[in-house]
């Protein structure tokens, strides 16, 4: 007669715990906003920055009887409050992300206008932080004495800039650009933007990926459907030596003498952080 063993066997035991090992040695994350309501969590709104109407507003637009005002100096962030684990400090791992993103950049009618919007990734203690006197060119993400010097300020951002500024590319009023900042606002790459050749009040989208093998972060900026505007830009960035462990990632943007509405209609975010395979 048979006897049946309570006791699974040894081999199995092991197998399962190599499966659950194997589960949790991988980390991903992952959020999508379609619409935002009021005090949308967890989006923390810095400065001048509001929702309204299901978007958010980065810069101040008033009200002022029937007409509507786009508020000149006007800087603000929005920031997701989760940090982000962005590298493994024990592996040396880095993650792989892709962020999508929706946005209305209106100038309100004038041909010239400023200054653009940009996604940004910073520490998490700083992410908060707008700088001081950063209205203008400076995007709400650097002040004037931290612009160019790289090394006590950390942050890798996509800028969508529409005014051309005397350290950008091509120093004309014209030259928007989408460009790629690491620690500083001279872009290490840059392309054109077609902001001032598509209709007013376009919805533009954003694609941002990050590869962790090849290092590469690369940007594209779309208008319409298939066959519509798109551009490109892409850098080589080791994110492990420019950011720390853990941050937050948001966008920010700024008006100067010169205004525009900096709106993001729609936000996802995904990465996924891979650690060794068990053996």
């Amino acid at each position: 007669m048979a006897v049946c063993n309570p006791k699974p066997p040894l081999m199995a035991i092991f197998v399962f715990f190599l499966f659950l090992l194997h589960k949790t040695n991988s980390e991903s994350f992952s959020f999508k906003f379609d619409i935002f309501e009021p005090d949308t969590f967890p989006i923390a709104l810095v400065g001048d920055a509001f929702s309204y109407g299901g978007a958010l507003l980065l810069t101040r637009i008033d009200q002022g009887g029937d007409s509507v005002v786009i508020r000149k100096n006007s800087v603000g962030r929005a920031v997701y409050l989760t940090p982000i684990h962005l590298w493994d400090r024990f592996t040396g791992n880095v993650a792989d992300f892709t962020t999508e993103f929706t946005f209305v950049v209106d100038s309100g009618g004038p041909l010239l206008h400023g200054d653009g919007l940009a996604f940004f990734i910073s520490p998490v203690q700083t992410a908060l932080n707008i700088p001081l006197n950063s209205s203008g060119g400076y995007l709400g993400l650097f002040s004037p004495e931290n612009a160019f010097n790289p090394s006590p300020y950390q942050v890798v951002a996509v800028e969508l800039d529409s005014f051309g500024n005397a350290w950008d590319p091509i120093p004309e009023p014209l030259a928007a650009h989408v460009g790629i900042d690491i620690n500083s606002l001279r872009s290490v790459n840059t392309t054109g933007w077609p902001i001032n050749s598509v209709p007013r009040r376009s919805l533009g989208k954003a694609r941002v990926v990050y590869d962790s093998k090849t290092k590469e972060l690369s940007v594209t900026v779309s208008y319409g459907s298939k066959g519509g505007t798109t551009v490109s830009v892409s850098q080589i960035i080791d994110l492990k030596i420019v950011l720390p462990e853990w941050v937050r990632i948001g966008f920010s943007a700024a008006t100067g003498d010169l205004v525009e509405s900096h709106g993001i209609a729609s936000w996802s975010f995904t990465s996924f952080l891979r650690q060794p395979e068990s053996k």
